[in-house]
């Protein structure tokens, strides 16, 4: 199973496509869908946790916490920042992040580090695999970024970084029993992002009664499904990969399979995209699945 991280990846990013573009016609607050993801998921997973053993590393709790806590930190910046500086920008948070999670995971595990020094050509590739996923990301959305832009950027980035190094390292900790440990890593990191999220909801004294308004719970359910399946399905496929920077770079494509989707089925309204960027992310995301699923 450990070689097939990237076909979970690829399914990854396409629920993650379909989520975003099921969301441009709901058009659900972004405060509340961040609410609803946290704390919805965690009062519908809470009842099942008699079926799952505990995990007994303190320190795999403790990151899940941490993990919530930056959760909710960059998910209010990805929000406020299309607000602020357009989605071009906050698009580049994700590309950016790619080389730098490689790089962060093999500096946290020097071992792997080793392995690579073994093999300098393969550890080029890899990078260079990684940089033109990064590159074509970059050419395909347009992203664009001005000096004002550039700490907003760079705080959503470290989140980012953070999370998936941190993914992929509470499956090291809760690897006695990974069922378990996806299933309560899913459950606090979501418990403590919804919590944080109410209650900066509710500290701009928002009314809270706005956030059980009908027109948005009726939505609810499908963004609570979603967040259970992708943080299952995300935790599982980080377990399997061998670096966590491999399934960023095939989950971050998401906003291509939309932008293709929107050209085949509206090709007057969108513009067609380049298919030289199309090949130097196919080549670059089919490199890394050759290169990178066999060490581990």
């Amino acid at each position: 199973m450990q070689n097939y991280w990237w076909i979970l990846a690829i399914i990854l990013s396409l629920l993650t496509s379909s989520y975003v573009y099921v969301n441009q016609f709901i058009k659900v607050k972004g405060s509340h869908l961040m609410v609803y993801r946290g704390l919805g998921t965690a009062v519908v997973l809470l009842p099942f946790t008699f079926f799952f053993a505990p995990i007994h590393s303190v320190a795999f709790y403790a990151l899940c916490i941490a993990q919530g806590i930056v959760m909710s930190v960059g998910e209010n910046r990805i929000l406020n920042g299309a607000k602020t500086f357009g989605a071009q920008v906050t698009s580049l948070i994700h590309p950016l992040s790619i080389a730098l999670i490689f790089i962060f995971w093999l500096f946290l595990h020097p071992h792997e580090l080793q392995e690579f020094f073994t093999a300098p050509t393969k550890m080029s590739l890899i990078f260079a695999c990684l940089l033109g996923t990064t590159l074509s990301l970059i050419l395909i959305c347009q992203a664009k970024a001005n000096r004002k832009a550039l700490s907003f950027l760079a705080i959503g980035m470290f989140c980012e970084i953070f999370i998936d190094v941190t993914n992929k390292e509470t499956t090291h900790l809760g690897s006695e029993n990974i069922i378990s440990a996806i299933y309560y890593y899913t459950l606090i990191t979501s418990f403590v992002a919804g919590s944080i999220n109410l209650a900066a909801y509710l500290k701009e004294k928002r009314p809270a009664k706005d956030l059980i308004s009908l027109s948005d719970m009726r939505y609810a359910w499908f963004f609570m499904s979603f967040a259970i399946l992708h943080g299952f399905l995300k935790t599982y496929t980080m377990y399997l990969t061998p670096n966590p920077a491999y399934v960023a770079a095939i989950v971050h494509a998401y906003p291509v399979w939309i932008m293709l989707f929107n050209s085949f089925n509206h090709p007057k309204e969108y513009t067609k995209i380049k298919p030289q960027y199309i090949m130097l992310l196919l080549v670059s995301i089919i490199g890394l699945i050759f290169l990178g699923g066999h060490h581990h």
